[in-house]
This record gives structure tokens, C-alpha cells and sequence, in this order.
């Protein structure tokens, strides 16, 4: 038989065409459409040729002429030879013919041997394409039909078109794909992403534009490109959906996770049985079942991959590893936070037992690393002769109180003594802070402050053995400065600078000054305590009004709600000043009404009118005008406009009578005695001052001077916050204060002024007192004492507590601004300001009516005071205790007297007091002065003394008030201009004595 052409090996590429018409040749009956065949390169070519099975239909998946889990059948392999495998099978069902018995033997064995031979050639059996091979042939077919490998996948899984529209796919084409899909062939496509994951041609270079695409959670999946990058932020971005989905289903009310307290939903009311050992286990279960994705996660987080021991996985019964060896910044953060807030033991052993923070144990043991490292810092930094530092002391106390009262378990006050040491590099305000370990010792026992001051100076590398030689300032309130002196003077004979501790420094610090000059200003103006306050220029007439109680204590005002009604009290009387300025009757009426007309006035218009009623109702020489004829025509009277006048009212004798028809015969005649005295006393007479606006100028003169101290504190400015305590100097004198009074007459350079405000933060206007700071570290530490029942001096509380004040304290603050808690502002007091307005301005009493005779120029009784002999007893006393003199000393040298310089009288003390002596004395004024703002000179006041059209004074005084008619007192320390009275009364706004010429900007700061 000859070779047919069926059997022939394809030896090249065939076109379709070509292949169509060689199988027509071979049988008719095959479609090119229905089989393929494989070339020698491994390329396919489409055939058409039915199935070697036979004439098979695919339709869908779901068709009956193909079963679901159909696969086509394995070929049966050849007993006595191979068909070639590009070769297509033969359909025919004819039967060889027959061999022919005519037919010669020669014939017959030539055939036979041909035939064999041609079975021989044909049953040998030809290598097997490689898969590249097969690859290759593929990609030809795809670059063929002019798409790309994406291209052809995209097109392949494609089910709709552009339009929306379902794209026809041919039954070979869907059988395909949903094989694939479904997972039932050999490759899913898990075997294709995993490919796709590790494939070199993947990698993102560190450097691509696309390296910061993995795991993307903010760029879309679909708008990547990169394999790695697209299928990562796949998974991440569904992964997110999914959880957040599973977080909504586990929030509705079926859920089983939310209750209600109210009546809306009472089928979820919250019962009691709620809460109780069963509520983690169920809260547990309804996790898993409607959070499952979510709790796979925080496992993932929290779990180690499990350890396995002879093919046994271990299960961990006690608490895991993990929640103390892994990450535990975070928690051991907040385990410092519980510690520092004194939570409850059990709490802390709960948020342990669950992983979020640390056991006790060792939060207690980072604690004391912690302060171990503080000491360290703080002893280097105290013994390096080339840095500076200031030393706080203060007292600590707390009552501890025994419930089992016993032998040795008595209740008794716990004192102590705590303070910090403050870097000061270059004397910066930008301070670091090193808290020592607190002293059990007290403070008002001279003995036990020694000793207390000795453990704090070894604390910073300062012993008798090694120090340095150098003064070390040492701050406190007035009673610690007042015990630190008596120390050096008790100690000042020992010839060893250590041992007489002329190394120490002390220092009066500022917020225990500026508590004090509150409780003064209390005390000065509050009014009468018992019965009713009638004179409105009082602190209590207006706090009565708006609702406020009398402090329990006038000696121990509270600081925070002291100030707050005294700057509430002071902003309603300026405001009401601006109203009388504006002539209207509601000021916030009066503005609202400009700024809708748009004529609100500038800031040119408002600084000059600030000027002028700053000097009338903020100045002593204010105060003057008012305590003189306020009848008189002056430029004073036309800025501060007088009342009516007052006219007394008599009493009726009908009234009198009255009061006897009541009561008792007894309670009649006693009645009628205490009406006979009441007779003898003669009706007072109207004075010529106004004496409420006086008293009243004196109140807004120390409110604006202590508000002003607050503010320049804040700002750190310490040159303004220096003035402010110079004016206190003289208050201080005047009032009941007078230890104040030496304290600040102590002279202070510039480097100690820098010790008085520090800046722990570092941010602008966030200045404080260092004493403080050192009550604010006191009230932590008490705290932790008064809980923990325990002493100043114990370990605990010495070397665990005391030195990590500071990162406990910043702690809380870091702790809630890193989770967004900030404090909110507090918005203005309306309701209270409005009502203080209202009734200043409905409490308006006679210009001359002796409401309340009693004074309240602090001030003008301090400078008296100090002319009588305070200011000499207070340098002599300095100069002879403070170390200058041994028991060689005499007298105190003459650089270190001072003396006060004043105009021509001391301060009147009412309008008709004689000051003909005062009004004497010769003083020698600058010739400039006669011609400045501020006033004429004596002699131009008394030669004209109703002069009030003077083009040198704004307000020109009478004649009688000839202390503030010159320059004021002025005090000089070593010959140094240390206080003007006038820099402050009549303020640095003044061009006359603004140092840098610019009066507005002078003003508007202040």
C-alpha cells in the first residue's frame, strides 16, 4: 500500500487555507473548524477535524449532552505501532480489501515489505513538544491577531462590552474559562498569582516611582499597574472593606453586642445579668461569628506562629508571651500612665491579664531605671563647672489619717520637703527640669531644713568635700525664703563657704508673690464683711451682684477663683469706663450697632482716647483729682464725669416715734435711750472728693497691675514682670503684708531675674513661676503619698516616684493631646460680665458721698511707711545677716545704703490735711520735667492752683496734692535708678519715657 498522505509528517507552517485543503483531500467528511493541528515548532493550527472521540457537542456546562464532572477519556496506547501525534485520525469505517489470491507471491512480499516498512517508519515515535515550545506557539497566535498577553487575558474573562452588552463566547471558549474559574483543572489561579508574586519580572526597583504603591490602602487597585504593587493593594483594600463590613453587621441590634439604656429598643435593655462572667465568653462568640476576617487579624497580631513539639501543637493556658516580650512601648506607655494617675491594682492586673499594658511588676521596674538614670543626669550636670542651675524648695504635706488607731499607728500631719533642679544654659528660659527625690524632713525646724538642704545639694554633686565655688540660687515662697536667710545667718560664722552656706542663693520666687498680692487686694477692697456692702466701688458689692460668696478665709484666698471674679470685677469696670467714654448705655449695644454700619473706629482713634482714660482712672494722680473738688471745671472732670451730688437726709421725729410704739414698755424705754444716742451724733457732712471713684481707681490700679504680672509671665518677659514687682514693693508696705515687703526689697541682678520664669514646653507665651512648678510636682507627689499611706523619706517614694514626676506629669499631657484630647478654650463669662455692667451702672452713687471712708491707696502707706524707717531697717538687716560683715563689721559700707527720693510731700491722706511742712521741701527736677505730660512742677501747681487749661499737664493737680505734682519716689540701690513711681502709674506708653519713641505700639502691647 502506499504512503498516504494522511500519515506525512507536517514538515512546515501551514496556512489555513493550505490545511483545509489537505484534509479535504485526505476525507471530505472532517471540518477545519472542529480540531487542530501542532506543527513541528510546537506552533497549533487550528483543523478541521472532528474530535478524535468522536462528534461531541459542548455547549454550557449545565447541557445534557455533557455531564458536569465529564472529562474526555485517556487514549488507548497502540499494541504494535504509535500514530504520529500531529497526524489526524482516520474516520473511515472501510475495511482493508482483500488480498487478491491471483495476485503473484513476489507481489505479495513486495508489498508486505513495503508495508512493513512504512509501518516501521510510522510507528516510530516522535519527541514531544516543551512547554516553551508550546508557549512560542501561543504568542504567535496572539501576535497574529495584533493584541498583547494583556490584551488577550483581559479579552479572554471579558463577559461584557463597552457598552454594557453580553459578548457572545463560543462553546469551546466558555468550557474553557469555566474550568479555570471554577478551579477543576490541574492549574487554579492560585498556582497563577502565586506565580505572578514571585515572578522576577515583577519586582519594583527601591528607587520607581511605584515602590510606595504595595499594600496601598489610598491609590485605587484598578489605577496600578505593577503586578505586586496591584494585587497587594487588592487584597489590602478588600481586606479593609470586608472588616469594615463585619464591623456594621456587628453593631446592629441582632447582633447580640449592643444594649440599650433607654425605651427605644427594649428588646436589647440593658439588665443585670448583662454584666457578669458569662459577658466576655458571649461577646467572644459573637466576635467570631460576625467578625471572623477581624479576629483572624488581631490573632495574626497578637499570637506567634504556634511551636510544635513532636508533632503536637503547644497551647499556651496562662498568659501569652507575647503581651510582655514583643512591642511594648505602647503598652508599657500606658502602664506608666495607670502607675501615674494612681489607678487601681486591679485595673492594672486586668489590662495585663489582657495585653495591654504590662504586669505591675515591671512597670514598677522601668520606673526605677527611670529614676536611676534621672540621678545620674542631674549629678553630672550639677558638678560641671560649666553649666548653671537653680534649686526650688518647698514644704510637702498631706494628713494621714489611721483607720486602726493603735500604738505607733497614729494620725499625724506628714510633712516633708521636694523640690527640682532646673538647668539653665546661658540662663535660657527654655528649661529642662530634673526632679530629686523628695526629703522626709521639715522645713520650719531650722535643724531638719539643714539637713533637707544638705541631701538636695548631694543630689547635685554638691558636698562639703567637692562643690563648686560658685553661688547656687535657691528659690521658694516667702516662708521657705524667710527660713533659708535665718539659715545663712545662723550659719554665717563657720570659715568654710560650703559649711556656712554662702554658696546658696536664695530667691523669692514669683507665683507665691503674685498668690499674696491677691489675697491683698481681697483684703483691701473687698468692702465691708458684715452687713450690707452699699458701696459699689467694692470688690464685694459686686461680687453680691453677680452671685458670688465671700471667700470662707480673706487671709488664704483661692488663687484660681480669687482671680478669675477679681479680672471678671476689672473688666466690667474698664468696660463700663469705655461706656461713660462712649456716652451710650449698653456698650456691646453700642459696637454691634457700629459694626453694621461699618464705623467701627480704628485703632489710631481708640489708642488716644486708651491714653487719656488710663491716666484718669488707672493713675494715682487719678486718684488725686478725685479725692479733691471734683466740682471744679478741669480737663480731669471732662474725662471722669462727676455724679449728683449727694444731699444727707435727715431724720423725721414721725420715724422716731414710730420705733417707740413697738414692743414692751422695757423695749420702749430702751428704744427711746438708743434714740437719744442716735440724736448726739451729728449728720455727716458731703466731703469734696468723690471718694467711691477714688477707692475705685485704687482697685483698678492693683487689678491692672496684677493682671499685667500674669501676662508677663506668660510672655517671659522678665524686665516688665521686674516692674510689676517693684510696684508691689509698695503695696506690700501699705498693707498687712510687710514680710513681703523686705522680701522684695532684697536686690536682685539680672541673671536671678532669669531664674524667676521658666518655659518647660518651649512655646511662646507658655512661661510659668518656678515655684509653680514646684507646687504643681507637690501635688503629684501627694498623691501618691496620701494613697500609699507612706512617708516622704521612703524608698518608694524617694527613688521611684520623686525623680519621675516630670515624665509623669508630661506623660498625661502627651497621652491625651496624642489621641486628640486638647483643652477646649473657655468662652467668656457674658452672662456674669453683662450683669456686673448692668449693675454698675444702675449702682451709681453721689460724686460726694461718704459711702465708705475706708482707704485703699496700699501704695501711698507703703511709700510712708518706707520713708518712716522700713527701707534702713531693711538694708541694715540685710547688709548685717546676709554674710556681707563677719565680727569685724562696724557699719555697712556706703555703696550698699539706699534711700528714697520723693517729690515735695508724702500722699495726703484726705483733702484736708495740712501739707504746708511737705510742700517745702526743696526738690531739684529736671528742667525737662517741668515741660513733659506728666505735669507741671510744684511751684507751677501752687502759683496757679486752679490752672486747668496748662498746655504741659493734660490733668493739672490742685494745689494740695503736691507729692504726685513732681516726679514721685523714686528708689536707688548703689546708686542705680531701680523705681519710678510714674513707670508705672503713668505707664511706659508714655513717649516721654518709652524707650523706643513708639507710644502706640507701647500701649497696645501692654
Amino acid at each position: 500500500m502506499a504512503e498516504s498522505s494522511a500519515f506525512i509528517p507536517w514538515a512546515g507552517p501551514m496556512t489555513p487555507a493550505a490545511v483545509k485543503q489537505s484534509l479535504t483531500s485526505r476525507n471530505g467528511g472532517h471540518s477545519a473548524a472542529q480540531s487542530a493541528r501542532k506543527g513541528p515548532n510546537g506552533i497549533s493550527r487550528p483543523l478541521d477535524i472532528p474530535h478524535f472521540y468522536g462528534n461531541i457537542q459542548f455547549g454550557s456546562i449545565r447541557t445534557p449532552e455533557r455531564p458536569f464532572d465529564y472529562s474526555p477519556p485517556k487514549k488507548r496506547p497502540c499494541a504494535t505501532s504509535q500514530a504520529n501525534e500531529n497526524a489526524a485520525p482516520s474516520t473511515s469505517t472501510s475495511s482493508p480489501s482483500p488480498r487478491d489470491p491471483d495476485e503473484p507471491p513476489e507481489m505479495r512480499r513486495k508489498a508486505t515489505s513495503a508495508l512493513s516498512q512504512s509501518d516501521t517508519e510510522s510507528t516510530k515515535r516522535k519527541s514531544p513538544r516543551t512547554d516553551a515550545q508550546k508557549i512560542e506557539t501561543i504568542l504567535e497566535a496572539i501576535q497574529a491577531q495584533g493584541w498583547t498577553l494583556g490584551c488577550f487575558m483581559y479579552n479572554l474573562f471579558c463577559t461584557k462590552d463597552t457598552k454594557g452588552d453580553t459578548i457572545y463566547r463560543s462553546p469551546s471558549h466558555s468550557q474553557m474559562v469555566s474550568i479555570f474559574l471554577a478551579g477543576r483543572g490541574r492549574k487554579t489561579v492560585a498556582n497563577i498569582i502565586t506565580q505572578w508574586m514571585a515572578h522576577p519580572d515583577g519586582r519594583i526597583s527601591a528607587d520607581s516611582p511605584n515602590a510606595d504603591l504595595m499594600y496601598s490602602t489610598t491609590v485605587p487597585y484598578t489605577e496600578i499597574k505593577p503586578v505586586r504593587a496591584a494585587l497587594t493593594a487588592f487584597s489590602t483594600q478588600t481586606i479593609g472593606k470586608k472588616v469594615g463590613d463585619e464591623a456594621e453587621s456587628a453593631v446592629q441590634l441582632s447582633s447580640g453586642l449592643h444594649v440599650s439604656i433607654g425605651s427605644k429598643h427594649p428588646e436589647t435593655k440593658l439588665r443585670r445579668e448583662d454584666f457578669g462572667e458569662k459577658t466576655i465568653p458571649r461577646v467572644q462568640l459573637v466576635i467570631e461569628r460576625e467578625q471572623p476576617v477581624t479576629l483572624y487579624l488581631f490573632n495574626k497580631i497578637a499570637m506567634r506562629k504556634p511551636r510544635k513539639r513532636e508533632g503536637v501543637v503547644i497551647r499556651r493556658k496562662m498568659r501569652p508571651a507575647e503581651t510582655a516580650n514583643r512591642a511594648n512601648l505602647l503598652p508599657l506607655m500606658r502602664g506608666i500612665l495607670y502607675f501615674g494617675s494612681s489607678a487601681p491594682v486591679e485595673l492594672m492586673n486586668y489590662n495585663s491579664r489582657i495585653g495591654n499594658m504590662p504586669a505591675p511588676a515591671t512597670i514598677r521596674r522601668e520606673l526605677i531605671s527611670l529614676s536611676q538614670e534621672e540621678a545620674r543626669t542631674t549629678l553630672v550636670h550639677g558638678q560641671d563647672p560649666e553649666t548653671a542651675g537653680f534649686l526650688f524648695v518647698d514644704n510637702t504635706q498631706n494628713y494621714h489619717r489611721q483607720r486602726d488607731l493603735r500604738i505607733g499607728r497614729e494620725t499625724v500631719m506628714n510633712v516633708g520637703m521636694s523640690g527640682p533642679y532646673m538647668e539653665a544654659p546661658d540662663v535660657d528660659v527654655n528649661a529642662i527640669v530634673h526632679p530629686l527625690a523628695c526629703s522626709g524632713k521639715k522645713q520650719t525646724i531650722t535643724t531638719e531644713l539643714k539637713d533637707g538642704m544638705l541631701d538636695f545639694f548631694q543630689q547635685i554633686g554638691q558636698t562639703p568635700d567637692a562643690y563648686l565655688k560658685r553661688k547656687l540660687p535657691v528659690g521658694g515662697d516667702g516662708l521657705t525664703y524667710a527660713m533659708l536667710q535665718q539659715l545663712q545667718t545662723y550659719l554665717q560664722f563657720h570659715n568654710d563657704t560650703f559649711k556656712s552656706f554662702e554658696v546658696m542663693e536664695p530667691q523669692l520666687q514669683v507665683w507665691h508673690t503674685k498668690w499674696k498680692d491677691v489675697i491683698r487686694i481681697f483684703q483691701t477692697h473687698w468692702g465691708r464683711t458684715t452687713g450690707k456692702n452699699t458701696n459699689p466701688a467694692s470688690l464685694g458689692f459686686s461680687a453680691a451682684k453677680i452671685g458670688r460668696s465671700a471667700p470662707a478665709n480673706m487671709k488664704k484666698v483661692e488663687f484660681y477663683t480669687g482671680t478669675q471674679l477679681l479680672y471678671l470685677v476689672l473688666d466690667a469696670k474698664l468696660l463700663d469706663i469705655w461706656r461713660l467714654a462712649f456716652k451710650t448705655d449698653d456698650i456691646f449695644v453700642y459696637f454691634e450697632e457700629l459694626e453694621r454700619t461699618g464705623k467701627l473706629p480704628d485703632k489710631e482713634t481708640l489708642l488716644p482716647m486708651a491714653r487719656k482714660l488710663y491716666r484718669a482712672y488707672g493713675t494715682a494722680r487719678g486718684r488725686d483729682h478725685a479725692m479733691h473738688d471734683t466740682g471744679m471745671a478741669s480737663e480731669w472732670a471732662q474725662t471722669a464725669p462727676a455724679g449728683t451730688p449727694w444731699v444727707p437726709q435727715e431724720i423725721e421725729d414721725s420715724s422716731l416715734d414710730l420705733k417707740k410704739r413697738k414692743g414692751t414698755k422695757k423695749a420702749l424705754g430702751s428704744a427711746a435711750q438708743k434714740t437719744r444716742k442716735a440724736k448726739q451724733k451729728p449728720v455727716p457732712k458731703p466731703c469734696l472728693g468723690d471718694f467711691v471713684l477714688a477707692q475705685g481707681i485704687d482697685f483698678i490700679r492693683d487689678g491692672i497691675n496684677s493682671r499685667k504680672l500674669m501676662i508677663f509671665v506668660a510672655r517671659g518677659d522678665i524686665g516688665r514682670l521686674y516692674e510689676c514687682l517693684k510696684y508691689m514693693l509698695f503695696t506690700f508696705g501699705g498693707s498687712t503684708h510687710t514680710n513681703y515687703l523686705n522680701y522684695v526689697l532684697e536686690g536682685l541682678k539680672i541673671a536671678l531675674l532669669r531664674g524667676l520664669i521658666w518655659n518647660l514646653s518651649g512655646l511662646p507665651g507658655h512661661c510659668e513661676e518656678g515655684d509653680y512648678i514646684v507646687e504643681f510636682f507637690n501635688r503629684l507627689l501627694e498623691d501618691v503619698v496620701e494613697q500609699k499611706s507612706a512617708q516622704f523619706d521612703d524608698i518608694f517614694i524617694r527613688n521611684i516616684i520623686s525623680r519621675n514626676l516630670r515624665h509623669i506629669a508630661q506623660l498625661k499631657v502627651a497621652w491625651r493631646t496624642g489621641v486628640g484630647m486638647k483643652k477646649k478654650a473657655h468662652k467668656p463669662r457674658d452672662a456674669d460680665t453683662t450683669k456686673a455692667l448692668q449693675e454698675h451702672r444702675d449702682s451709681q452713687p453721689p460724686s460726694n458721698s461718704p459711702v465708705d471712708d475706708q482707704d485703699t491707696d496700699d501704695f501711698a502707706r507703703g511709700v510712708k511707711k518706707l520713708r518712716e524707717g522700713a527701707l534702713q531697717t531693711a538694708v541694715t538687716k540685710s547688709t548685717s545677716n546676709r554674710q556681707v560683715f563677719r565680727t569685724d563689721a562696724v557699719a555697712p559700707p556706703a555703696e550698699l545704703q539706699a534711700e528714697v527720693i520723693v517729690g515735695d510731700s508724702d500722699v495726703p491722706r484726705d483733702a484736708g490735711e495740712d501739707t504746708s511742712e511737705d510742700t517745702s521741701e526743696d526738690t531739684s527736677e529736671d528742667p525737662s520735667d517741668s515741660e513733659s505730660d506728666d505735669g507741671p512742677s510744684s511751684s507751677d501747681s501752687e502759683s496757679d492752683p486752679q490752672s486747668s487749661d496748662s498746655d504741659s499737664d493734660e490733668f493739672p493737680l490742685p494745689s494740695t496734692s503736691s507729692f504726685y505734682a513732681t516726679r514721685g519716689p523714686t528708689f536707688l540701690v548703689d546708686g542705680e535708678l531701680i523705681f519710678d513711681e510714674r513707670d508705672m502709674l503713668v505707664g511706659p506708653e508714655d513717649e516721654e519715657y518709652s524707650e523706643s519713641g513708639n507710644e502706640d505700639e507701647e500701649l497696645d502691647e501692654d
